[in-house]
């Protein structure tokens, strides 16, 4: 019966859900890299033209209110997996019939044939923001020290602790009752009386209802619908509010006491209620009576709500997926062809036992003989760099676009996709150069190339020229970031020329083989990875929509599956020096991850750490990288190498323009680079604009629209550049 049943598994196994202050106007998470969000209907059904394709969103605003963000939606489906080899799976339809376990309490497992009739979906959100230690840097990625600080230290008693959680409980809908919200005081709302909710018994904590400049009294809503009978759980998240116990002051970046803001995150489950006719006998004759059961979903999902995506279809230099491939590569076997052990086949990369993968991980390694393909393992990470002039102004006097693409560039498509032929190749040199200045893991402290093999003394910068894991402390610095060890794996194979350009090898003709994830996905694999490429896979000081805890193997049950902890109502774990009072719950990643586990470490309020993550002045004095101590024996050297390196144009532009004839502007214009500026932005998110796409391959541009000129003033131009002069210069090592 294990072999014959059907595993039933929930998608994406991470869902992306962002904050909005619209009511009830909102659009689905894109699926695809670099893809516009999905339009949709008030109950999360997409919309599809004429042709059958999905509509998709060019506008993120009221159009009536630019003062209005509307939400993005995480959408979640349930596929069904045989167990057969090779198996993609199939969304689950209402009517459809599967393969189930019945049991019930006085008779053993039993495999019935039964028809889908509904479901329950489960969703428990929270955040844990202010009830968790102070971020500083790498510090306490591998485990806090006992004197590491908690944000709000005065709130010391394990009670009062667990009543910095916002914990709405969990919330439950179908098809019967398809709404519901993460509301203070209840879930549903009431019909009989004037009161918003209908109250729930779970133990809730929510932040005083007199915190501002804004209160917080939801964590956002679930939509259930039914679409070409498929039932889908939509996941809409807070509506942005921030807000502080004391008079609103921020002081910090990342951490400011009293503080409270909308974020969330946290697991999704299922359960299918099924119905299937079952024989009995009365006397001696055989009847059938229809049974209803349930059985619940044994793979289940989580949900992340992050900060508006102002440029959707602007590509990170590294993305969640290419980052959580990486690890899963790497520690869960997930592709052997890549990474594994020879001859690098399923048969011979499949441990079971805890002695088997440690053989494994010891013995494994790059396949030498693996052929990336060139439009989806190499150009995607060669071209992203392009797009961001548009979003971040670089320092002519620097080198000016160190990215030199275009015909006869250093990116030249053309060139780069060559692969050699009956012994021939022209372009070796112009891969080598490109690969020679990618950052290696052990050059993460370095500017410049430091390889020997450099033909001159004037050696380029070293590429991504981004913000690393650590740039603001010279304890376990990260100064700059470098590809995933997978990427550059790519990178390496396909500077030697093995690699496959997939266009000229299988695709000839084919208008979109230049961009592999053109179409829409329909695997569930294929969701889950698509829905991750549109997330900031870093760098994490703190981090994007979520932090640097994604590098640690052991919050995944498997790949792309948060591992879930179990907890007592209103007893969510809370940091180990409070929990340790009187025995309360303190975190433990062997037993998973609670509510609000995903996004703890990033930054209270989440605006002052987005505003501030434009460029960074980054310390390259010392090579040694370790504290430096200069008044000990009087060492006359002063550290004043420095360079403005940005962190994440993608997420954060810093300077825009809102057509090709149009000046640059800078996109917070009216919002100062410092403390007074992060407060600032906790209203004056809502009124800055989005980067929209136009054009396609070299030509693709990026415009700003939407901007509430009325809220944040006419946007100001750069003045006059000097050398040496920064633009949107952040303040986070000053805040450190």
């Amino acid at each position: 019966m294990s072999k014959a049943y059907t595993t039933f598994k929930i998608h994406p196994g991470i869902g992306i859900a962002r904050l909005g202050n619209t009511e009830d106007d909102f659009y689905l998470c894109p699926e695809q890299l670099g893809a516009l969000p999905i339009a949709c209907d008030e109950l999360g059904r997409e919309k599809v033209d004429a042709n059958g394709d999905l509509v998709r969103v060019s506008q993120f605003k009221d159009a009536n209110d630019l003062s209005k963000i509307k939400k993005q939606a995480a959408r979640f489906k349930i596929f069904a997996y045989s167990g057969k080899e090779g198996e993609e799976g199939e969304e689950i339809t209402i009517g459809g019939t599967y393969d189930f376990i019945y049991e019930t309490p006085v008779m053993a497992p039993t495999l019935v044939r039964g028809k889908v009739t509904d479901i329950d979906w489960t969703v428990h959100v929270a955040n844990k923001k202010a009830s968790w230690y102070e971020f500083k840097e790498t510090d306490g990625m591998h485990g806090y020290g006992p004197k590491h600080p908690l944000r709000n230290p005065k709130v010391d008693k394990p009670d009062q602790r667990r009543q910095l959680i916002i914990d709405p409980g969990p919330l439950t809908v179908n098809l019967k009752n398809n709404r519901g919200e993460f509301a203070k005081f209840g879930s549903e709302p009431k019909k009989k009386d004037n009161s918003k909710y209908k109250k729930v018994s779970y133990p809730q904590t929510f932040p005083p209802s007199d915190i501002k400049p804004h209160k917080i009294e939801s964590l956002g809503s679930l939509i259930v619908n039914e679409q070409d009978k498929h039932c889908r759980l939509i996941v809409l998240g807070g509506n942005g509010n921030s807000g502080s116990t004391k008079t609103p002051v921020i002081t910090s970046f990342v951490n400011n006491n009293g503080w409270f803001d909308d974020i969330s995150d946290g697991p999704v489950t299922a359960t299918i209620h099924f119905s299937f006719k079952q024989k009995y006998y009365d006397g001696d004759k055989e009847k059938t009576k229809t049974v209803n059961s349930t059985m619940d979903v044994q793979v289940p999902a989580w949900v992340i709500v992050g900060y508006p995506r102002y440029a959707p279809q602007m590509q990170d230099m590294i993305t969640m997926d290419e980052k959580m491939y990486d690890l899963f590569v790497r520690e869960h076997a997930y592709d052997p062809q890549v990474f594994g052990v020879a001859p690098f086949d399923e048969a011979s990369n499949s441990p079971q036992t805890a002695a088997e993968w440690e053989t494994w991980r010891n013995d494994a390694e790059y396949n030498p003989d693996y052929y990336p393909k060139f439009y989806k393992e190499i150009w995607t990470m060669l071209h992203r760099p392009d797009s961001y002039k548009y979003s971040y102004d670089f320092d002519f006097f620097a080198g000016s676009d160190p990215h030199n693409r275009g015909t006869g560039g250093n990116l030249s498509e053309e060139a780069l996709s060559q692969v050699p032929k009956n012994g021939e190749d022209p372009y070796f040199r112009m891969r080598q150069f490109v690969y020679m200045i990618m950052r290696q893991h052990d050059e993460m402290n370095e500017y410049v190339v430091t390889s020997d093999q450099w033909p001159t003394n004037a050696k380029p910068r070293l590429m991504p020229m981004l913000c690393g894991n650590n740039p603001l402390s010279n304890t376990s610095p990260e100064k700059f970031l470098a590809m995933t060890q997978t990427q550059l794996f790519f990178l390496k194979q396909w500077m030697k020329g093995k690699f496959v350009n997939e266009c000229e090898e299988w695709n000839d003709g084919d208008a979109n083989c230049t961009n592999p994830w053109a179409n829409p996905p329909t695997t569930g694999i294929g969701i889950d990875r698509g829905v991750l490429s549109n997330v900031l896979g870093g760098a994490f000081c703190p981090g994007g929509e979520i932090s640097w805890i994604v590098d640690n193997p052991a919050i995944y049950s498997e790949p792309y599956r948060i591992k879930h902890a179990t907890y007592l109502a209103g007893a969510l774990s809370i940091p180990k020096p409070i929990a340790d009072k009187d025995g309360s719950n303190a975190p433990n990643l062997a037993e998973g991850m609670e509510p609000g586990d995903m996004t703890k470490f990033i930054g209270i309020p989440w605006q002052a750490d987005f505003h501030e993550c434009t460029t960074q002045d980054v310390d390259v004095t010392y090579r040694g990288w370790n504290n430096i101590y200069l008044d000990s024996d009087g060492d006359p050297a002063e550290q004043d190498i420095a360079y403005n390196v940005p962190w994440w144009p993608a997420h954060r532009p810093i300077v825009v323009s809102e057509g090709p004839n149009s000046p640059q502007v800078y996109w917070a214009s009216g919002i100062p680079p410092n403390n007074a500026g992060d407060l600032q932005m906790v209203q004056a998110w809502k009124d800055l604009g989005f980067l929209l796409a136009t054009g396609e391959g070299i030509n693709t541009a990026f415009y700003q629209q939407e901007r509430n000129n009325d809220a944040l003033g006419d946007p100001v131009t750069p003045g006059n550049r000097v050398l040496g002069q920064s633009i949107g210069e952040s303040t986070e090592e000053d805040n450190n």
